[in-house]
């Protein structure tokens, strides 16, 4: 018979995936925001999305916190998921400070910003400068065909010269000779007058088309082998949104967070998870009350296994 698994509906969202995922590992989910009914499960999840704020402190300080609160002091299985973690603290420095449920010691703290810290390992930077790209083998023939014809043109547009100041061939001269052969001073065959041919125009220039060839290969000074690389850096976001190891489990899971529990007790502390430089707890377990600040309905089969432990209570 599957167990039944209420879900805390505080409207902080994210309820639609925490139900699938605990239907998948077999939970019969009822969803419910009526803190009777929550003080009245025997299974509860408190998924949350978002921030401390107003919302949240009308949920510490009403009746659905004090549901919340009776479900642990009777020693059900209580889960909070990221959000519904962080509230099971003394509180956040979140939005001006708000109070959380005060069932573990601790408080929520911003994860720091502008830390820089190495980059994978194997990272380098690019080994040629990047270049703008080149024309393909088309392209240049397109080009030089074109050039070639321009100049084609311009040598056909270039008039014929047929005498130094420019006229035709018929002219004054012409008409003497032909008045002279009318008087019969001329012989019939007329003056030897040798012929002059029309002056023709120089063939146009073979123009060779430009010759592009590509810009030489930047020269890289090969690499010392005897001088260790030096390793990139990279700034760290926040808020940290994406898979993370977490130990000791050697599984990853997906978070996303800005602020991060500072427990006030070790013991309190199941799994750890680091980022910007700071280890922070990735769940928590006190007695019948277990947290987790990733999200395991994100989380693929690491997550699944963790809910599906949850129900069966091997938390650990």
């Amino acid at each position: 018979m599957a167990r039944e698994v209420t879900i805390v509906d505080a409207g902080l969202g994210n309820l639609a995936s925490v139900e699938r995922a605990l239907i998948q590992v077999g939970a019969a989910v009822r969803v419910s925001g009526d803190p009777d009914k929550v003080a009245t499960a025997r299974v509860v999840v408190f998924p949350g999305q978002g921030a401390f704020g107003a919302a949240t402190q009308s949920i510490v300080d009403g009746a659905l916190g004090a549901a919340i609160r009776m479900v642990i002091d009777r020693g059900d299985p209580f889960l909070g998921i990221c959000l519904g973690m962080q509230l099971l603290f003394d509180g956040s420095d979140e939005n001006g400070g708000h109070e959380g449920l005060a069932i573990l010691p601790g408080r929520c703290r911003h994860l720091p910003v502008g830390v820089v810290e190495d980059a994978e390992p194997g990272a380098a930077p690019p080994a040629e400068p990047i270049r703008a790209v080149e024309p393909r083998e088309s392209q240049r023939e397109h080009l030089a065909q074109n050039i070639t014809a321009e100049l084609e043109s311009d040598a056909e547009a270039t008039p014929d010269k047929r005498s130094s100041s420019g006229d035709d061939d018929t002219g004054p001269r012409d008409e003497v000779l032909v008045a002279e052969f009318v008087a019969g001073s001329v012989p019939a065959n007329g003056p030897t007058v040798p012929d002059i041919p029309a002056p023709v125009a120089a063939p146009a220039p073979v123009v060779q088309p430009p010759i592009i060839s590509p810009p030489p290969p930047a020269m890289v000074a090969p690499a010392d082998p005897a001088t260790p690389p030096t390793p990139m850096t990279r700034r760290v976001k926040v808020p940290h949104v994406g898979w993370n190891s977490v130990e000791p489990t050697g599984e990853h899971y997906y978070f996303v967070h800005s602020y991060y529990v500072e427990a006030a007790r070790s013991e309190d502390v199941m799994w750890v998870a680091g980022y910007g430089g700071i280890r922070f707890p990735a769940a928590v377990r006190y007695q019948n009350v277990l947290g987790c600040q990733f999200h395991p309905e994100k989380s693929q089969r690491s997550g699944l296994k963790f809910l599906r432990a949850f129900l069966l209570g091997g938390w650990g």
